[in-house]
């Protein structure tokens, strides 16, 4: 099945809400979870979406939400495994309790109304534990205002933007020309001059700037040997750090 922009959309909460720490849901909102997809063995059957894994037996996966079966997405798992059910944010496609979606209003057979009325009226008014919402990672980082380097970074991206189409250059990834300029004036800026010193210096700043700043301290010892130095390295080194982050983003919505 082929992820529509709004599985897409929920898919990336996911994984933003899992942070670069993995972060579980609270253990008694995953039992809630369990419950909504697996049933109790009795009054309460498993979930007509569930679907068993043709990759590993054992394993289970959700068929309507359009993941697919893979390790990343199978539902059940060792108490060290990082299922899918495992994610702060997580929404489904029945808004069954436990999950950032879940409404009572939504009710499409008998199934999920013996759900609500097992967990109780004290359980289903807890939000905390029904009905989760996500949770950013860099929330200190809000309450100041945001991550200064990646702050700077938008406004620069900005200005140039503008100042790009007053050249008559339209903003498209896709056209070198556009490009070529739009490096080439980035790295010129002296702002980010400074803050590519700061991280080359091992600067942390929030989740997005440390794995550039891991990036760039893995490709520049893949480079060590290539003779390039001083802003040719630095560009080389740019380019590829970036390309990688692209690679990533595309994979973790394949």
């Amino acid at each position: 099945m082929a992820m529509n922009l709004s599985m897409i959309s929920n898919y990336v909460k996911a994984k933003w809400s899992k942070g670069l720490n993995e972060k579980k849901v609270d253990v008694t909102t995953k039992d809630i979870r369990l419950l909504s997809c697996f049933g109790n063995g009795d009054d309460i059957p498993v979930c007509p979406a569930l679907r068993p894994s043709e990759r590993k037996m054992g394993k289970f996966f959700c068929g309507e939400c359009g993941c697919g079966d893979k390790a990343t997405t199978w539902l059940n798992g060792d108490e060290s495994d990082y299922t899918k059910l495992d994610h702060p944010f997580l929404s489904c496609p029945k808004k069954m309790p436990g999950f950032s979606d879940y409404s009572s209003e939504e009710r499409k057979n008998n199934r999920k109304t013996t759900i609500e009325n097992i967990l109780g009226e004290e359980v289903l008014s807890n939000k905390d534990l029904i009905k989760p919402e996500k949770k950013p990672e860099s929330e200190p980082e809000k309450k100041k205002g945001g991550c200064p380097s990646c702050k700077v970074k938008s406004q620069v991206r900005q200005e140039i933007i503008e100042k790009l189409k007053e050249e008559g250059i339209e903003p498209n990834t896709k056209d070198v020309t556009f490009n070529s300029r739009f490096r080439e004036l980035f790295y010129s800026d002296e702002r980010i001059k400074k803050i590519s010193e700061e991280e080359a210096k091992g600067k942390k700043g929030c989740s997005s700037c440390e794995r550039k700043a891991k990036l760039r301290e893995e490709v520049m010892e893949e480079l060590k040997d290539s003779g390039l130095e001083g802003q040719e390295l630095n560009t080389k080194v740019t380019r590829i750090v970036q390309e990688r982050i692209r690679e990533e983003q595309k994979k973790n919505l394949s």
